[in-house]
């Protein structure tokens, strides 16, 4: 009996002893089957898994019409106008001006997809992840943006401003300067690449974005012209009205309130641009192969000339002047600066340490052509012009005189004109 008793002890102790770990293992067995079987569930329905919010709502236990419904709910409330700002002008975009569209079902797919699509282990690890990381589903949109452009092109219409050059006027002996505008462009395509990622989201300001266009300054700003006090010289030549004058007023104007920055070179050919019909030019007598022909733009050499003299007498620099083939009528020999299209140009160079400015006046008798300028760039210095040898074989020189004495002279130019009569028929 005593080693029944012992045997009967024994395995009583060897039971109680392994018990426990048997439970524990039937325990999890059962939890796990009992896990499985829920996320298998889950995995076959379509209500949202535990967890899974937007922007802190949570949509656990929703189905897709459910969540649809909720989040075209919040789509609304985000689908607002772009207003923009500009001064006291304001503008604005609607979405549908845009097409601009929520992607619900994107988002309600991605919401339904945690816990789904993957093995029983994997659907079971995303429900579990998805209770503690609590994922943020994220509502998208999208627009047209060939329409987003053209509004914004609509609104830089109404934004964008010309700048106007500062210009310089001479009244009498009277100098009166007229500030320059800074115009204004707004860059659309930063504009537009700016509302990318706010309308793909559908972040959209509450408030109005302000709109900070580019300045664009004038060719001519006020600061061109703050240093201009004086003519530095001015020439003057005579004409008769006609094709001919009309001509030379055309040439004038296109020179009239041009300004010639230090170290700048000034073409003749390139400020006018083309003497044709086109143009707006007439039919009047030029100079071809030595003979006396009607062409477009005739008379427009009395204002290259003219120029030239001004440019003379203001102590400029000429770099490219070419005489005329034969003496001309309307200025002195030696004095004259002959000009054709794309072959022949008369260039100047300003080498003072201020800007000059061109400032024409033709009324259709008389032509002047006057520089404008700062009075301390000539030194206390006038400049005279000066001719030697014959009519037909001037010789040029520019004389400085200070306080009535010659202080400089440079030698210009040698020219050789030829005889009408000798090219007659």
């Amino acid at each position: 009996m005593q080693i029944l008793n012992a045997e009967n002890r024994d395995w009583k102790e060897l039971f109680l002893a392994n018990k426990i770990p048997i439970i524990a293992s039937t325990l999890l067995v059962v939890t796990g089957i009992t896990a499985a079987a829920v996320s298998n569930s889950v995995a076959e329905g379509d209500n949202i898994v535990t967890g899974v919010n937007f922007e802190g709502h949570p949509l656990a236990g929703m189905n897709a019409p459910a969540a649809k419904s909720f989040l075209q709910s919040e789509a609304a409330k985000k689908m607002q106008p772009l207003t923009f700002q500009y001064g006291n002008e304001s503008f604005s975009i609607t979405p549908e001006e845009i097409g601009l569209t929520p992607q619900i079902d994107k988002a309600v797919s991605e919401a339904q997809s945690y816990g789904r699509g993957g093995t029983l282990l994997e659907n079971l690890g995303s429900q579990v992840n998805a209770i503690s990381m609590k994922p943020q589903i994220a509502l998208t949109a999208t627009y047209n943006e060939e329409l987003l452009n053209q509004k914004i092109s609509e609104i830089a219409s109404k934004v964008d401003t010309q700048p106007v050059n500062a210009v310089v006027n001479l009244n009498g002996e009277n100098i009166e300067k007229v500030p320059g505008v800074i115009g204004k462009k707004l860059d659309q395509a930063k504009l537009a690449e700016s509302l990318k990622e706010p309308l793909q989201t559908l972040n959209l300001a509450n408030g109005a974005i302000p709109l900070e266009p580019e300045e664009i300054q004038p060719f001519i700003t006020t600061e061109d012209i703050s240093q201009i006090d004086t003519v530095l010289g001015e020439y003057t030549t005579y004409y008769y009205p006609g094709n001919r004058g009309d001509n030379i007023w055309l040439a004038a104007n296109s020179i009239s309130d041009k300004i010639v920055k230090t170290g700048w070179e000034f073409s003749f050919n390139d400020t006018v641009g083309l003497r044709s019909y086109a143009n707006g030019y007439k039919s009047a007598p030029v100079i071809l192969n030595g003979k006396s022909v009607d062409d477009a733009g005739g008379g427009v050499c009395q204002v290259s000339s003219t120029l030239y003299n001004a440019v003379l007498l203001s102590g400029l620099t000429p770099t490219e002047r070419t005489p005329h083939f034969f003496p001309s009528s309307y200025i002195s020999a030696g004095r004259d600066a002959t000009v054709a299209d794309e072959q022949i140009d008369f260039k100047f160079r300003n080498d003072f340490n201020h800007p000059v400015y061109i400032k024409t006046f033709a009324n259709g008798y008389d032509l002047t052509v006057c520089i404008l300028g700062t009075r301390a760039d000539l030194q206390g210095n006038t400049v005279a012009i000066e001719t030697g040898g014959s009519a037909m074989n001037p010789t040029v020189y520019r004389v400085y005189y200070k306080d009535g004495q010659a202080v400089k002279e440079e030698f210009l130019h040698t020219d050789r004109y030829y005889n009408p009569k000798d090219f007659a028929d």
